[in-house]
């Protein structure tokens, strides 16, 4: 549907309305990645931390890496993993050298957890070929160039 009929609203410029579909379009696919992953009880959030953690060595990985690699860089990192820890998901250990260096480990239940919220995903994501996706990807990059 286009996003005219979608707001009731019609633009003055191809740039203002390209702007607002990302926006729209990015809270619709939130909106349906939170109700793809209720079934987990996980955030994406919190499912892209257990991501990270699954592609590093031994499944580990500091406090500040995690932050850098997050798609949604959010400034309470800490509250996040405190979550994800009392869920038994992730455990942390300090640096015995340096207290200030926190590793955050991925437990078992979490990659089963993980496992689980990226079939669903999978399952639910749209299809929109190769091709444009790939088309769609140059332009996102480039607006953000």
């Amino acid at each position: 549907m286009k996003i005219e009929d979608e707001i009731k609203h019609q633009f003055v410029s191809p740039q203002h309305r390209v702007g607002t579909n990302i926006i729209f379009t990015a809270n619709w696919l939130l909106n349906k990645i939170a109700t793809l992953l209720k079934p987990t009880g996980l955030s994406l959030q919190q499912l892209n931390v257990l991501s990270i953690l699954n592609g590093q060595p031994g499944h580990v990985a500091t406090v500040n890496l995690i932050k850098d690699r997050l798609i949604d860089r959010m400034p309470n990192v800490s509250r996040l993993l405190n979550k994800l820890m009392e869920k038994g998901l992730i455990e942390k250990e300090r640096n015995l050298s340096d207290q200030r260096v926190v590793y955050i480990k991925l437990t078992a239940e979490g990659e089963k957890l993980r496992i689980k919220g990226r079939a669903l995903l999978n399952e639910g994501y749209f299809d929109i070929g190769d091709e444009r996706a790939n088309m769609l990807n140059d332009l996102l990059e480039k607006i953000r160039e």
